[in-house]
């Protein structure tokens, strides 16, 4: 029997061109150890579909030759100036063949790191997002390189700078996956439920939303086949020890801008967004934990007595306890371990997609977007509902 390849196969049902197109990604900045070299990903567009830039029908990218300001009312996209030359596809219209120490590997890189998290997130709300500044703009415009210790999404923009690093390097943040999909993730929820009408200033909605770009950047993470596996080799299926998965935005010399495996309750942090933001996140990423924990045992993969530890209730000793019920389970069956913890991130991530469905920004509060998470997983799966109610109870959301 003769097999045909995809490039054999051409255009018809087995070819290449119907399985989007092929970038290089780092899962996580590639100063991060053991993340040196990008995961080759599908963006779910075609070839077809996308322009040198890159560019297709919702984003482009832009390289300003020159130094460029960020973008600030009322100076706004899109951008005029001089341009560094555009990522061009290779013949067969990919986008992999590009140098990653290349400017060009960077624009494309922004991208498609922005590509794949929409992609992410249309599959777990089931349908296409559409801009919220669709009025205005008909496309994001992406920046990726400015010389700015920031990032920031905006009114029809995305604008990267670098992280100026105590090495005396610049690190662009268009090349750190975790920035990029925190500010993906606030263009996502500005676009599916807007913003709230009057003074936010002392509100739950920023705070709330800055979670929930947090847990976006950690869950579309977990979407890299190659960072899944480093992941669980590292911590040997201890979700809990200090890991990639839970430093959010890792930065240089093993630091990051926030910790998704936290302590903190409402009582015990300052009405600074970030802070205000973290017993949310921490909330839903013990759910995340404790709901691979139950997989894991109900498919006989870990001790049972594994669901009696209190992931509230931490210290040293509750790690090496975990660690005790993870590591040689782990290392017995890695991939099925791998398919749990796959299984937890969607269970996750569909709930979390829904309730940004249905929370209403003008009388949003942690405890009322709560509330709706809980209802949201109560039609997924009812023990996911009780573990994020206790979760929230426990950090004072409700």
């Amino acid at each position: 029997m003769e097999v045909r390849t995809d490039e054999e196969a051409g255009p018809g049902p087995l070819g290449e061109a119907n399985l989007g197109t092929r970038f290089l990604v780092y899962p996580q900045a590639p100063h991060v150890p053991g993340y040196a070299t990008p995961e080759l990903v599908w963006i779910m567009t075609d070839p077809s579909g996308i322009q040198p830039g890159p560019a297709d029908d919702r984003i482009y990218v832009s390289d300003p030759a020159l130094d460029k300001d960020p973008y600030e009312f009322p100076y706004l996209p899109p951008f005029a100036g001089a341009a560094f030359p555009p990522a061009e596809p290779g013949p067969d219209g990919h986008f992999d063949h590009l140098d990653p120490s290349s400017r060009q590997f960077v624009s494309a890189h922004a991208y498609a790191a922005v590509r794949r998290v929409i992609d992410i997130w249309e599959s777990y709300l089931g349908r296409r997002i559409g801009w919220h500044f669709a009025d205005t703009y008909e496309r994001l415009e992406i920046i990726p390189w400015l010389n700015w210790e920031n990032a920031q999404s905006g009114y029809g923009f995305l604008e990267l700078g670098v992280e100026h690093a105590p090495d005396g390097n610049d690190y662009p943040f268009a090349l750190n996956f975790d920035t990029i999909a925190h500010e993906v993730g606030h263009s996502i929820q500005f676009s599916l439920f807007g913003v709230p009408e009057g003074d936010v200033g002392n509100s739950d909605f920023g705070p709330f939303h800055e979670a929930s770009a947090d847990l976006v950047s950690l869950l579309s993470f977990l979407h890299f086949d190659t960072g899944v596996d480093r992941l669980l080799r590292r911590c040997q299926g201890n979700l809990l020890s200090l890991n990639e998965l839970n430093r959010i935005v890792e930065l240089t010399g093993e630091r990051q801008l926030r910790l998704a495996s936290n302590a903190r309750k409402l009582s015990e942090v300052t009405h600074e967004i970030h802070d205000r933001s973290r017993p949310f996140t921490g909330a839903v990423f013990d759910a995340a934990v404790e709901t691979f924990h139950r997989i894991l045992v109900e498919n006989d993969l870990a001790d049972e007595r594994l669901l009696a530890i209190d992931l509230r209730d931490f210290d040293e000793s509750v790690l090496d306890r975990i660690t005790e019920f993870t590591s040689a389970a782990f290392k017995a069956r890695p991939f099925l371990f791998k398919s749990a913890l796959v299984e937890a991130r969607d269970q996750v991530g569909i709930v979390l997609a829904r309730t940004w469905d249905r929370v209403d920004p003008s009388s949003l509060t942690f405890a009322s977007a709560a509330l709706t998470m809980v209802e949201a997983a109560d039609e997924e799966d009812a023990e996911l509902a009780t573990c994020l109610e206790d979760c929230f109870a426990w950090r004072e959301i409700l």
